[in-house]
Formats: C-alpha cells, structure tokens, sequence
C-alpha cells in the first residue's frame, strides 16, 4: 500500500496512469482498492467519464476529496460532485468564465464544513464576472478554511471567511475602478481591516490590485498585528501600499514583495514607503543582505530591487537563470516612475539605508546610455566578489572597477622630494610633465577590492567611453590594473555583446578563467533593437523584453 502511494503521488497530478497497477493481480487489485485514499484526487482532465467519475467516488467512500474543476467544465460530471462537498478537502474551480455561473451557484449552495483549500479564478475582466460568485461562499460557515486565493473575481471582503484563516490571496491584473459612493469606499476599507483583524493566524497574505480606493488617505493609527506573518506581497498605487504598511503589524523577517505604481511623481509619493522598508530591515538588527539586483526598465518606466541573504546557486555561467525573482528573497521591491531621475533617486535613497555592506553578489541591468554614479551608492560594499552588469547604462561601475594607472603613488612621491631638495619644511613639488601629474594625484581606490567574477551581457565594446577610449580599452585596463594591484579578476565572462573575436582573445590571455559565447555580435542589428527615444528594448522581443527585468507590466512573477 505504501508503495502504491509513492505510485500514485509521484505521477502528474490526477493523471492516473498508476491505476494499472491494479490490473497486476487480484491481491495488488484488492489492496488498493481497500485504501480510499488512493481515489481521492479528481481533475476535469480524469473527470470526463462520467462512469468512471462515478466509480471513483464509491471506492473514495468518505476519505476528504481534492476535486480540481478547471477549465472546460462539463455541467453533468461537474453535478457527481455535488453530493461530496461535504467531505471535499480541497477546491479548485480556475479559469471560470460567465458559462460557469451555474456550475458556481450549485456549488456554492452546498455545505462544506471539512473544506481546507479553496481557489477561484477567471479568465475574463473581473467587471465582466462580478455576478460568478453571488453573495455567498458556500451555504454554511467554512470552520477548517486555512488557504483561500481568489483571482480575477472582484467581491465584498465580508464574503472572505474568516478565523483561521494561514494564506489569503486576492489578485486582479490591474485595478478595478471604485464604486463612487464614498460610503461604500469606506465600507470596503472598513470591512478589510475587519477581516485581517480577524484572522491573526495569517502567514502569506497577497493583495494585488485590489486595496480600497480610501487607503489613499492617512491610516488614522490603525493597527493590525499579523504575528506569524512570513511573506507579504502587495501591488497598487504607491500610497495605498504605503498605508496599508504602516497599519500592519508583523515580524522583521517577513519577507516583502511590493509592486507600486507611482500616482503624482511631482509630489514624491513615490519616497514615502522608503522610511518604512528601511526601519523594517535595519531595527532592531540589520538584514545581512548577500545578493542584490537592480533592473532600471527605461521602457517601463520601472525600477526593480531584489535583496536576499543568500547567494544565487550558480550565478555563473548561467546568467539567465539568476535573472529572475528569487522566490526566498526577503525584499522585492517595484515602482514604476515615470522620470528617471526620479527613479534613480530612489535607487540611491534605497542603497544609501538598506544594510548592503556584507554583499557579495551584484547584478545591475540599465540598458539606457545614461550614466549614474555607481561608486558613489557602492563604496561601503567591500565584500562584494562577483558583479554582473547588463546594457549600456553599467559602463559607469565599470569605470569605478578600474584603478589608476600607478597605486604606488606615496613611496614614489617621498622619492620624489628628497631628490628636489624637500628636507620636510612643507615645500610642494611641482610636477614635471603630465607624467608627473598622474603619479601626485590623490590616490583613487577602485570599488570592490575583493572582486573576482565579472560577468558583462549586452555591451558593444566599440562603444566610446569618457576618459577611456572604447569600452574594449576600459575592461582591458580593468583587468589589467586590478591585476597589477594584486586585486585581479580570475573570471571573465562575456555574453551576447558586440566583440570582436581578436579582442575577445587579448582578453583570454590576460583572464585566468574567460568564457566567451562566440558570437561577435551585429552593431548595427544591436542598435536597431535598442529604442533610443525610450531607452529599452522592445517587448515583442521575448529574448531580451523577459530578462530579469522582466518585470515588465504584463509579466507575473510566482509571487
């Protein structure tokens, strides 16, 4: 029997495929047909036969069932169900639509006192099903309810039941507009706080797109103590999720996923929900951040913050895979703002107070030619190894590796007075030459002294760089001077850049570990994708529109 159950549960869900097994012999065929859990998961895809359906529930007898109807429902072998959800453990009814209202409505008419799981979605604008669920969830309370999401369903929050409720997700795709009446806005606000007050055992909550219009207004001191909250996951306009944070209540290591969308960029809301993130990750004990991300969507007009205490699995060679959301991240944070300048502001406010300096990894995508000052938000991060940089935008930090062309400036100086007649009466020698004058300026200390990965994606190293010739004589110099001050980089990794092949080999010799993809790039074709006058790349172009970015609109992550 134990063995049929590694069977049976190993397989795609629902698929059913261990059912042969059954047909081994009369002993295995009576063993599995005494154990009714064993019978007990149903799916639209294994629910079409209605005799077999039908067979099924006999042998699950009474055992609590997981009935998934997703999909194309069929409204006869939808109707055997009916009977079992009163012993139905877990319920999923997915990409409903207005043809499944009466499928729904029987449902949701029947008791289901032993329902632990319940999940809701549609596959059409939430204005048009509005009427799919009714005025009720079920005929009776809900006593053993733990996990309850709803998506793309727009409801009254007094519907949601409530006690003991672990994981409540509520998601629509974008905001639905709010009923005019004023009243109503604050019944909606009042019912919410209602029923986050009353489920205290809450440990994911996701609210997408769905906060009250009147969260827009100060919270008036309220406050909800969530205290076995872990994860929370918020989107909507910035000053909704910025007081719907400051009623909440709940532990410094929850984790926080916040996708914002800026409302008035001239009046700063965009800064308000800062003091809150870094008074969460700094009181009473700093958050060792090890892994930090930032994507600055020009396109989208979005910046995008991932910070974790762990360190991506192998963020080399595989940088794609890294790319994406870390799910066990502790901060996730993305705004959309409409200026950049605005955006990068809040990127260095976002910097300057998390706690960043035990960092090791760094992964910066800018594709816009605009530069900003790297070094200036990184300097204190002098654990960090390994940092990838994506698009034009990262030349800056590049620069910022690189030393100057003799560290050794003090002894050289010294060397230089006793020679001039300097017997240390505070006379200053005076340059020669050119020469001269780099060796007495003042000593320029590149960032990330411990630095020994580099990995750099979609650059053209015949881009001019400031003060550097080409980008090609900028990493050139990098790896060469990094190497002349016994802070070399041992690993070079270059992908999906316009290069050319002998200087993709100068680099190899000088780079103990270099890995390039072999492809030297078309300028021409890599301009073409770029959109100068937006700045970003553009999104039918699923190759570079879904990097880690991602994070475009339309993209949404496992959250």
């Amino acid at each position: 029997m134990r063995i049929f159950h590694f069977v049976a549960f190993s397989e795609q869900p629902y698929m059913l495929g261990w059912v042969d097994v059954t047909h081994v012999c009369q002993r295995w065929r009576q063993i599995a047909l005494d154990d009714s859990t064993l019978w007990t998961h149903f799916s639209t895809a294994s629910s079409r036969n209605k005799e077999w359906v039908a067979e099924r529930l006999s042998r699950a007898r009474n055992a609590p069932l997981v009935i998934d109807l997703s999909g194309l429902m069929d409204k006869d072998a939808s109707s055997l169900f009916l009977a079992h959800i009163s012993h139905t453990r877990e319920l999923y009814l997915r990409n409903l639509s207005l043809v499944h209202s009466e499928i729904v409505q029987a449902v949701n008419i029947q008791n289901a006192p032993a329902l632990e799981r319940l999940e809701l979605s549609a596959n059409t604008s939430p204005t048009d099903i509005k009427r799919l669920v009714g005025d009720s969830f079920f005929k009776g309370p809900l006593p053993k309810l733990r996990i309850f999401c709803v998506s793309q369903i727009v409801f009254p929050w007094s519907l949601v039941p409530r006690g003991r409720l672990t994981q409540l997700k509520v998601t629509l795709t974008r905001e639905v507009p709010t009923v005019p009446s004023k009243d109503s806005q604050h019944d909606d606000l009042n019912q919410l706080i209602g029923l986050l007050v009353a489920s205290p055992s809450l440990e994911v909550l996701t609210l997408h797109n769905c906060l009250p219009a009147m969260l827009s207004e100060s919270s008036d001191g309220q406050t909800i103590p969530l205290p076995r909250l872990s994860q929370l996951c918020l989107r909507g306009s910035i000053s909704w999720v910025t007081n719907l944070l400051k009623m909440l209540r709940f532990s410094a290591s929850t984790t926080l996923r916040l996708n914002c969308a800026s409302e008035n960029t001239a009046t700063h809301n965009d800064y308000h929900i800062l003091p809150f993130l870094l008074a969460h990750f700094n009181d009473p004990t700093p958050v060792k951040f090890r892994s930090f991300k930032i994507n600055l969507d020009d396109m989208d007009r979005m910046i995008v913050v991932v910070a974790s205490t762990s360190l991506p699995i192998s963020p080399i060679p595989y940088a794609h895979i890294i790319q994406q959301v870390d799910n066990d991240a502790e901060l996730s944070l993305s705004s959309r703002v409409a200026e950049l300048n605005n955006r990068l502001d809040i990127l260095r406010r976002t910097c300057d107070g998390l706690p960043l300096s035990n960092l090791e990894f760094l992964s910066i995508s800018f594709l816009s030619p605009n530069q900003f000052n790297w070094s200036e938000i990184f300097q204190h991060c002098i654990e960090v190894t390994t940092v990838q940089v994506y698009g034009r935008g990262t030349i800056g930090l590049l620069q910022a590796l690189t030393p100057p062309k003799c560290a050794n400036t003090t002894a050289r100086g010294e060397e230089r007075k006793r020679k001039r007649g300097d017997n240390g009466r505070g006379a200053q020698a005076q340059p020669e030459n050119d020469d001269d004058n780099d060796r007495l300026a003042p000593v320029h200390v590149p960032i990330f002294p411990k630095l020994t990965s580099l990995l750099l994606e979609f650059l053209d190293f015949t881009d001019a760089v400031p003060g550097s010739g080409v980008l090609y004589d900028l990493v050139l110099s990098a790896v060469q001077r990094r190497k002349e001050n016994t802070t070399p980089l041992t690993t070079l990794y270059i992908d999906r850049c316009v290069i050319r092949e002998e200087q993709a080999n100068a680099l190899e010799k000088v780079v103990g570990d270099f890995r390039w993809d072999q492809d030297e790039g078309d300028r021409d074709n890599y301009h073409d994708y770029y959109d100068d006058e937006f700045g970003g790349w553009p999104s039918g172009n699923d190759d570079l529109s879904m990097r880690w970015g991602g994070l475009h609109a339309d993209w949404e992550p496992e959250w």
